[in-house]
């Protein structure tokens, strides 16, 4: 029963931190808008770049890749079909593209502007 009564204590008090949070964002709105304004100006530049850097090129087939065991396998996303098997990520993205006869792109690759 105790255990109870600790569970509420610690949702209350996430539901009182929650709504304080937001009443300290509300008066920081009211008090300092031009400060505000370029802070919210700021995270859409911010994620409008994070957003370039993650977007499919045009000639490009997106990859799954799955992992199983030491190999990791690539597949295209769109058909499902098995495009490659090897021992890292890069590795299979290179065999991908030599077996569609196309740009691959995945998330995961940092190389080549996560093309291959």
């Amino acid at each position: 029963m105790e255990y109870i009564s600790y569970l509420a204590v610690a949702v209350v008090a996430f539901w009182i931190g929650g709504h304080w949070k937001a009443y300290q964002i509300m008066q920081n709105l009211i008090s300092r808008p031009d400060d505000m304004i370029k802070l919210i100006t700021k995270l859409k530049e911010l994620n409008d770049e994070v957003e370039a850097d993650n977007t499919l090129p045009d000639d490009a087939v997106e990859l799954t890749l799955e992992n199983v065991g030491d190999q990791v396998y690539a597949y295209n996303k769109s058909t499902g079909q098995f495009l490659a098997q090897a021992g890292s990520v890069y590795q299979v993205a290179i065999l991908a593209a030599k077996q569609c006869g196309k740009t691959v792109w995945h998330p995961d690759l940092k190389q080549d502007s996560q093309t291959a």
